[in-house]
């Protein structure tokens, strides 16, 4: 009997917690529509949950076969979690005093997104660092949208809302299309600075993990809503252009689905950056409130902007964690009268 249980703790149980190691790595890779729930659950998850097991394994058996199934799974957890990366970052910056070497000659463009949940108390603690762009779900009223803005930008502000959206920022308004479902609000603006910015605010019911994602019925729902999802993006993008010196476009706002999901493909085939996974510090994820594990709340920028930094805030008051960007954008040549 005591044979018997090491043979299966020595060589039976790792070889089937490094099966799923592979299948989950192939998943996340491949991203299938199919393997919708399997993909929503974070790497840092599954690995932690595999090296947990396969260190039992080990305990126990004391091979080095389970030993290397869980020093696989702690490096994988690490090296291609975004969460690991982020909070690396942020350590780094805290040993290592670095030099700004930003150019000279580009200014810098503050970027917010806040779930408000119609709480004014929420909006207002988003607007403390005054941002040139927020991008509101959950819009409070409207006087409360003008009063906050009229705080921050005084005569240079726009106030936009849609719905349940809104979008606060420091310029003009030169356009305006709001989709009919109020999933997405777009404002085309002019910038203090003579840049343009094409920016889109959106709210999506998107797919995130659930308790009964197992069960067909729901794995069939989850499955279309994610398609559902992608489409929605992709039509949102338009055909305005992103490339111009002088035309910018942000993205951002709630997803409903965690980072690495396959709905930001038509974000990534138009060459936008996630603001977060390139320059994102310290712990990223934004739902739940209390404790997040999924970076449902993103900004996305036109390669014309080039982030610089993007943090998580708290904010009690709010549905979600605030998601802050910061982004330098090109000096605009004014034209000479």
């Amino acid at each position: 009997m005591r044979r018997k249980s090491y043979k299966f703790f020595a060589f039976v149980f790792p070889s089937i917690l490094l099966l799923i190691f592979l299948f989950i790595d192939i998943c996340m890779l491949n991203r299938w529509d199919s393997m919708v729930p399997i993909t929503l659950i974070p790497l840092w998850i599954w690995m932690g949950f595999l090296s947990i097991f396969s260190l039992f394994s080990w305990i126990l058996s004391r091979h080095i076969f389970p030993g290397i199934v869980f020093t696989l799974c702690l490096l994988t957890a690490v090296v291609f979690s975004e969460e690991s990366r982020s909070v690396g970052r942020e350590l780094l910056r805290s040993v290592v005093h670095k030099r700004d070497h930003s150019d000279k000659k580009t200014a810098s463009l503050q970027i917010v997104s806040v779930r408000c949940h119609g709480s004014e108390a929420a909006l207002q603690a988003a607007a403390e660092a005054a941002p040139d762009v927020i991008l509101i779900q959950g819009a409070p009223s409207k006087s409360v949208l003008d009063s906050v803005a009229e705080r921050i930008y005084g005569s240079e502000r726009t106030v936009t809302s849609h719905g349940s959206l809104a979008i606060l920022a420091r310029g003009s308004t030169l356009a305006v299309i709001a989709s009919p479902s109020g999933r997405a609000l777009h404002v085309r603006l002019r910038h203090p600075s003579g840049l343009i910015l094409d920016v889109t605010d959106l709210d999506l019911e998107g797919c995130a993990p659930r308790r009964d994602m197992w069960k067909p019925s729901v794995w069939r729902e989850l499955t279309a809503a994610r398609v559902g999802g992608r489409r929605f993006v992709r039509n949102a993008l338009g055909e305005n252009p992103i490339m111009r010196q002088d035309v910018a476009r942000v993205v951002g706002g709630h997803f409903g689905t965690p980072a690495g999901d396959d709905v930001f493909g038509p974000l990534e085939n138009n060459s936008m950056i996630d603001t977060f996974g390139y320059a994102g510090i310290g712990w990223g994820d934004t739902s739940p409130n209390r404790f997040p594990f999924l970076r449902t709340d993103q900004i996305w920028v036109s390669p014309t902007l080039h982030p610089i930094q993007s943090t998580c805030r708290l904010n009690p008051s709010a549905q979600a964690r605030v998601i802050a960007s910061e982004v330098q954008i090109p000096m605009i040549r004014r034209p000479t009268s």
